[in-house]
């Protein structure tokens, strides 16, 4: 026998409204059930078919009828769309790699907070019931660390990151410090309290642990939107957690969410000035970025057999195999330079270091007495590349070595780097057109900063990145008929 559920009008109950689906069984017998969405949601999954649309107006978004949750705002279709949202059977919000669907640990933030919204707008308890029952997903999909609790990505339970190694990220967990601390506000809700407290506790196991809590040398706060044992301190991450930190501070009063909102801020004010990139107007996206190191043979046949990226003050990290956190240049294997000839070693560099550059350390074989010239690739700003796009390499050193195994080591100065920490791009592909997000969020964070610390320096540079966007026209490096210079506007851009 088949069953199959589907959706009539809503029941008033005084100020809230409950669906009453109904199950259909395929021999024509009909059973009414006269309940809210969570009493619902206990229906195994394998008998839902459900509508949740009460006239022909509500869109639905992607497959909420199937798992048995009541519509996203349609007016947020083109963000949904971009994110490629789609539901797991028990209610989690993910998204597909190949044929698979994956659990995506930042979509469940971006569900409960829109049917918290709708919940807030229509008193409708289905929204809220919906709210609570993603949540319950979440939490049960997330991981202690320390003593805290995270959702982490890992290629075999979520696979929607290209990172092969199991993480964390400071921003997802900031943005279910905010859905849960709005959550918690509504009716019967308590439940969620404990796990608030534990993902606030959560930004601040060290980076070294296999948290997202990094430190300047003065004690600021750097939260890892990315993290790895080499730094890597993407902005608008770190910013856009800095004032979920305030809102939930300012909120509940708790005073650790005061401290860790307070050493973020100290963190930043030491750091912003070396993301500002003058010359293009723009701002960095983040501080570690890939650079191509050219290693070239004179007079013998080289191979390069190990390498290393020295951060002063950070550590010094492989950049030879799979998952090493300066690099995978050696991730096949030696790299072999015949006589005459040169290859790239693409490895990473942090700009954290600044005005100290990084050290490239190489361990070479000669098969004889001769020279390794090394160089950096150097190119133009491209505002649709993530990366810089070498199109030649500039010389560092030249370097003898001897017959045999030689340690080679060479100084990165960064007026031979400036590109390496990568600008703000416009790869953000919204309503068929390339946007630039991250410059503006970096703005727009800062703002809400500043009008919470009065940071001079802070307030410096967000003035100052909030006018370079009027640059943009008239700069060479930004006419790209693929791009839209204007700010992105879900009402404007659809």
């Amino acid at each position: 026998m088949r069953t199959r559920l589907a959706a009539r009008q809503p029941r008033r109950r005084g100020k809230s409204s409950a669906y009453a689906p109904v199950i259909s069984c395929e021999h024509g017998s009909r059973h009414e059930w006269d309940c809210d969405l969570a009493v619902f949601l206990t229906v195994p999954v394998s008998m839902r078919w459900v509508r949740w649309a009460v006239t022909s107006e509500i869109e639905y978004i992607t497959n909420e009828a199937e798992v048995g949750l009541p519509p996203l705002q349609s007016s947020r279709r083109t963000v949904w769309n971009y994110y490629r949202i789609e539901f797991l059977p028990h209610g989690y919000p993910g998204r597909r790699t190949g044929d698979v669907l994956y659990a995506h640990p930042i979509y469940g933030p971006y569900v409960i907070a829109d049917y918290i919204a709708q919940y807030r707008r229509t008193k409708d308890d289905v929204f809220l019931e919906a709210a609570k029952h993603v949540t319950d997903a979440a939490v049960e999909q997330m991981t202690p660390v320390g003593d805290g609790l995270a959702f982490l990505y890992s290629q075999d339970k979520t696979a929607v990151s290209s990172r092969s190694h199991t993480f964390y990220s400071g921003l997802t967990q900031a943005r279910y410090v905010e859905c849960l601390k709005n959550l918690v506000q509504l009716p019967d809700t308590e439940r969620f309290q404990e796990p608030l407290s534990r993902v606030l506790k959560s930004l601040l196991v060290p980076a070294e642990e296999g948290g997202v809590a990094r430190y300047t040398d003065d004690g600021g706060l750097i939260i890892e939107e990315y993290p790895s044992l080499a730094p890597d301190c993407t902005l608008n991450g770190w910013t856009t957690a800095t004032v979920i930190l305030r809102d939930y501070a300012r909120l509940t009063g708790d005073e650790l969410g005061w401290e860790i909102f307070r050493k973020s801020v100290r963190g930043l004010e030491r750091l912003i000035p070396i993301y500002d990139v003058p010359e293009l107007a723009n701002s960095r996206y983040r501080l570690t970025g890939v650079a191509s190191i050219q290693v070239a043979a004179k007079g013998a046949d080289l191979e390069v057999v190990d390498c290393e990226v020295e951060m002063p003050g950070s550590g010094t990290f492989s950049a030879k195999d799979v998952r090493d956190p300066a690099g995978e240049a050696l991730k096949s294997g030696p790299r072999h330079v015949a006589d005459g000839n040169a290859e790239a070693l693409v490895l990473s560099l942090s700009r954290l270091t600044w005005p100290t550059p990084n050290t490239v350390h190489l361990t070479i074989r000669a098969s004889e007495p001769g020279e390794v010239m090394l160089g950096i690739g150097d190119g133009e700003y491209s505002p649709m590349s993530k990366d810089l796009p070498v199109s030649s390499f500039r010389e560092l050193a030249t370097v003898p070595v001897e017959a045999g195994e030689n340690r080679v080591s060479v100084a990165i100065p960064w007026n031979d780097a400036e590109l390496v920490s990568y600008p703000t791009g416009f790869g953000k592909a919204l309503a068929g057109r390339q946007f630039n997000q991250y410059h503006w969020i970096h703005v727009d964070t800062l703002g809400k900063i500043v009008e919470e610390t009065g940071s001079d320096i802070l307030a410096y540079y967000r003035e100052k990145w909030m006018r370079y966007p009027e640059k943009w026209p008239e700069m060479p490096q930004y006419q790209d008929e693929r791009i839209t210079l204007e700010r992105f506007d879900p009402k404007r851009h659809k």
